[in-house]
């Protein structure tokens, strides 16, 4: 008995080590306050704040508003489980909002950084791609801070920032990893995401015909002192599998055939509204292959494929 006690003593210690080592507190979005019916209700994300203006929050129990669907901002499941949030980094200058709009998300940190100690920080990204939001543009922020900030008192649009993408996201397909380091120089108890440059100090590229706003998708954020932690805290799916799985020809004007070293389950093609074109189910196999017929419209579509309890989700292009 004794030594069962201390196994158990034992594995709830290595949990709770395990959770502190994330200083950001409901780091995926998943914990709810209550499931949110629309948008502009990051309040319904527990420990996450509205830190400038009106970000978004999606979670599959709202049904079509949610995930993969989220209101027509643009089809995307959420990196892990069942939630992200959603900002608008750059609208253009001469909009109804004026220059310089932004949306920001906040949170208070489990504990205040220590001044002198290194950290790791990491967020994934997803661009947004629809009618309205078909600007690309970088500078996508993630930075520290002692001052709380709410929806009408956002942090400075300053050109400083702790840590940002120089490059333009563009993909609205595959979530990217954004990560770094940084020592700290304060005490900071917050931490914020959204874009904190000008309008003159951001690059764009313009994808659509007659957008205004750049929207970016965020998921699985994390503050850690251990570096090996702050890469490996959360594994994106497509890592584990896309080595297995091939789609060819792509781009394609005829049949697109998939092959897997590994089982799957189901595959759905969708297009980028989210209906889903064609839904089929497999008995599991060791290997796999899978001829697509294609007698739809030219443009880009999803792949997705259900491995046990994981998918994977691909672009594809039809080109006649």
């Amino acid at each position: 008995m004794k030594h069962l006690l201390l196994v158990l003593l034992l594995f709830i210690l290595s949990l709770s080590s395990q959770a502190q080592q994330n200083l950001v507190p409901n780091p995926s979005f998943e914990d709810t306050v209550y499931c949110p019916w629309g948008t502009n209700q990051l309040d319904a994300c527990a420990n996450w704040l509205n830190f400038g203006n009106s970000p978004d929050y999606f979670n599959t129990c709202t049904g079509f508003g949610g995930p993969p669907f989220n209101y027509g901002f643009g089809f995307q499941y959420a990196h892990t489980s069942n939630a992200m949030a959603g900002i608008i980094s750059y609208r253009i200058p001469n909009s109804p909002a004026g220059p310089n709009y932004r949306e920001f998300i906040g949170i208070q940190l489990t504990s205040n950084l220590v001044i002198g100690q290194k950290y790791y920080f990491s967020f994934y990204a997803n661009f947004s791609y629809n009618t309205n939001t078909a600007i690309a543009s970088n500078k996508l922020c993630l930075d520290f801070s002692t001052v709380l900030f709410d929806s009408c008192c956002h942090p400075p649009v300053d050109n400083i920032c702790t840590f940002y993408t120089d490059s333009i996201l563009q993909d609205s397909v595959a979530w990217v990893k954004i990560s770094s380091s940084f020592i700290a120089d304060s005490a900071y108890q917050y931490l914020v995401i959204g874009n904190l440059f000008t309008d003159q100090n951001t690059d764009t590229v313009r994808l659509g015909i007659g957008p205004d706003a750049s929207y970016y998708y965020i998921d699985d954020v994390c503050v850690s002192t251990d570096s090996i932690f702050n890469e490996t805290w959360t594994s994106l799916i497509e890592n584990n599998i896309k080595s297995e799985l091939r789609l060819f020809p792509n781009p394609s004007s005829e049949n697109v055939i998939i092959e897997s070293e590994e089982s799957f389950y189901e595959m759905e093609l969708i297009n980028f509204s989210g209906q889903i074109l064609l839904k089929e189910r497999f008995q599991e196999t060791k290997s796999f292959s899978f001829k697509i017929p294609i007698s739809t419209q030219n443009g880009i579509y999803l792949i997705k494929v259900k491995h046990k309890n994981l998918y994977s989700i691909h672009k594809m292009l039809v080109q006649f």
